[in-house]
């Protein structure tokens, strides 16, 4: 909560509603939660991150989740992985509904819903990316079989 209150120390009060905007709250919010010691859930968390540039830690926000700052291994990728459920996943986030998650992780509401409640999470790229995951690398394109692909140029014609 530091990092935080430092932060918005440094930001003019339109920074500082335009940043708490960009994270999907209002100032009024950060401000009520700062001054009562309210936990953020980690997708706010994550956001506040993400929209300040590293200035505000997510690691410092919610320690719980996304590991602590002297870097133990307790954070997301470790608590989490693609072998959790859609329901486990929401919990550890402090999410409630489906349309919650599906903002976390960007992804169409409908999509995440028609994922099935117990079953492990699906291996998409916006999943990986929240659990700090790599998503597999696309393969390379093949070379054309024909050798004088390459040399072979459209013709004007007049």
């Amino acid at each position: 909560m530091d990092t935080l209150r430092a932060y918005l120390s440094t930001l003019s009060t339109p920074a500082q509603l335009d940043y708490a905007y960009r994270a999907g709250t209002t100032i009024g919010y950060l401000r009520k939660a700062l001054s009562k010691g309210q936990r953020f859930d980690g997708a706010l968390a994550r956001r506040l991150d993400e929209q300040s540039g590293g200035a505000v830690s997510r690691l410092e926000l919610r320690p719980d989740i996304f590991g602590d700052v002297a870097g133990h291994p307790v954070g997301l990728a470790v608590q989490v992985d693609t072998r959790m459920s859609k329901r486990a996943l929401r919990a550890r986030l402090g999410l409630s509904t489906d349309t919650q998650l599906a903002k976390v992780l960007q992804l169409p509401a409908d999509q995440v819903e028609a994922w099935e409640e117990e079953r492990a999470l699906p291996a998409v790229p916006e999943v990986l990316r929240l659990l700090g995951a790599q998503a597999p690398a696309a393969s390379t394109p093949q070379e054309p079989e024909d050798l004088d692909a390459a040399r072979i140029v459209p013709v004007e014609t007049a």
